[in-house]
């Protein structure tokens, strides 16, 4: 499942993974859960191996309040549910969240919209193929 985003700061749009940012005394396993549940309504997921990490870069953002994150995307293997986040329509627009919604590999191929990674059909390719990778693959993205 992506979620869509409309970054109104630099009015891109596009398809990310879900997640978000760790709360104080939260470790990656339960800020991973609690996002989950928030943007997509997942039940209690197995959370494994980590597969990507990212360093997201945006010098364009010139006011301070974003220049830069630091990611770690794990292999969460779920089967498909009802897509109901706890969130409310007005929470998840006040996090730049549009739209939510299962894709498969074919769409993720096929789809002209944005990606993010770009290359998120061929990882996802590589783990349905071979499993997760022994070290997570790493990106920078400018």
């Amino acid at each position: 499942m992506l979620v869509k985003l409309h970054w109104k700061p630099t009015d891109w749009t596009g398809w990310i993974l879900p997640g978000g940012g760790i709360e104080p005394g939260e470790d990656h396993a339960v800020a991973l859960r609690r996002e989950l549940a928030e943007e997509t309504g997942a039940p209690q997921v197995f959370i494994g191996p980590p597969v990507l990490t990212c360093e997201h870069v945006n010098p364009a953002i010139t006011d301070g309040t974003y220049d830069g994150q630091f990611e770690t995307v794990y292999l969460v293997p779920a089967r498909t549910f009802e897509l109901a986040p706890q969130l409310t329509a007005d929470e998840l627009l006040a996090e730049s969240i549009v739209e939510v919604r299962w894709w498969t590999h074919d769409e993720l191929v096929a789809t002209d919209e944005t990606l993010r990674p770009e290359n998120l059909a061929e990882l996802v390719a590589h783990v349905l193929e071979h499993g997760a990778p022994d070290e997570p693959w790493t990106l920078l993205i400018d």
